[in-house]
């Protein structure tokens, strides 16, 4: 991984990344980047940001299961959020890589291509069948609802302007008040 000034295009540092497949996209906050593989090996890890050169060596914790292949994690709050392609969900706190839950279900067995969205203190987790799951943020596992839109959906949601839509394969569902 290298992270680049986007003003000048000057490297501002670089990390060897993960040893496995990262098809997740990292995620960040203002001081640690979180990045993830599914395959071969199941790894998640933190790295602070600030310093220059090589930063092999500022990895603040490293977490060795529940990541996906194709997923991404979602920060949101004080917590990271990894889940598997199965959609098995763990929580960790972000600062110190602690786990507040592991091994959370949706409540049917499901297949996920597409990256879990945060949205009005919720995660939403769209499986392949196109049920979103509603999962209560925070340091314990609570399924809110399950909500379906009747087609297969591989991409991942957005939000905006408090809104969520959902490409399935073969309708674009906006969904809002």
């Amino acid at each position: 991984m290298i992270a680049y000034d986007p003003a000048t295009g000057k490297e501002l540092w670089r990390h060897k990344g993960v040893d496995s497949n990262a098809v997740p996209s990292p995620v960040a906050n203002s001081e640690l980047v979180f990045v993830s593989a599914g395959f071969p090996e199941k790894i998640a890890m933190a790295i602070a940001m600030g310093g220059s050169g090589d930063l092999t060596d500022k990895v603040v914790w490293k977490y060795a299961k529940g990541t996906a292949y194709v997923p991404s994690p979602i920060l949101y709050g004080d917590y990271l959020y990894l889940t598997t392609d199965r959609g098995i969900l763990t929580c960790l706190d972000a600062r110190n890589g602690e786990v507040k839950y592991e091994g959370g279900r949706v409540p049917v067995p499901a297949t996920f291509t597409a990256s879990p969205i945060a949205f009005e203190g919720k995660i939403l987790m769209t499986s392949e069948d196109g049920d979103t799951f509603v999962i209560k943020a925070g340091p314990k596992h609570e399924i809110l609802g399950t909500n379906t839109v009747g087609e297969p959906v591989y991409a991942s949601p957005a939000v905006a302007d408090g809104n969520i839509f959902i490409r399935g394969e073969k309708s674009l569902f906006c969904i809002g008040s």
